[in-house]
């Protein structure tokens, strides 16, 4: 089982003011930083435009490492900017994915002194929207939807988190203890162990979609914008 831990400072939230943010941005020209991660089989797509990075992906391996790699160039990089006050945007945009390899994320967090934003453009599904949760200060577009399946077995009953598989049976018990873990604990939200129980197993609906105002009203989000 993965163990992480979430770095306290995250916490300490700010109103939107003191933010130098600009979702709309998204023409390259005269940007003084850019580049781009294309993957042919998937359609993953992870562009870089100075301080901005937009995440239109799923959650893997590459997706993750692609992240890493591009906020490191923006750090390393941060001189070209006039900023007072500097800080990474992550604008989020994703179907889900591999939840383990958000782990990758949250140790790289956990070392990273600057405050990464969050932004869910348009939509996010499961992993997606915990990759956001994740981040120092969230926002969402008041007009985005979040949506949270549900955990299901295949006939070998192995774990699926919507297509998504996430561990085989024997593993079963540490993936939802290390779910519950980072949404109930590590993540600030108000999520309960019972109200993540009742969304996930919950026969009523296979897919629960969030508006804007439910999303933040469960803590997820900081900021409608």
């Amino acid at each position: 089982m993965l163990n992480s831990t979430i770095n306290p400072d995250i916490h300490h939230k700010r109103k939107h003011c003191d933010i130098n943010y600009n979702c709309k941005i998204i023409n390259t020209t005269g940007s003084k930083l850019y580049d781009k991660y294309y993957n042919v089989l998937n359609c993953d797509k992870l562009e870089l435009i100075d301080n901005h990075i937009y995440f239109d992906s799923l959650v893997n391996k590459e997706s993750i490492a692609c992240l890493i790699q591009f906020i490191n160039y923006i750090i390393k990089n941060k001189y070209v900017f006039v900023f007072n006050d500097f800080k990474i945007y992550i604008h989020i945009n994703s179907k889900g994915g591999l939840f383990y390899e958000l782990m990758n994320f949250v140790n790289y967090r956990n070392q990273c002194i600057y405050e990464i934003v969050s932004i869910i453009d348009k939509e996010c599904y499961d992993s997606g929207f915990v990759l956001a949760a994740l981040c120092s200060y969230r926002i969402i577009s008041k007009n985005a939807k979040v949506n949270l399946s549900k955990l299901h077995c295949d006939s070998t009953n192995n774990i699926y988190w919507n297509y998504f598989k996430q561990c085989s049976q024997e593993n079963s018990e540490d993936f939802k203890n290390l779910l519950y873990d980072v949404l109930c604990v590590k993540v600030e939200s108000n999520l309960t162990p019972e109200k993540l129980s009742y969304y996930l197993a919950n026969d009523s609906s296979t897919i629960w979609s969030w508006n804007s105002k439910k999303y933040k009203k469960l803590g997820l989000a900081d900021e409608i914008l």
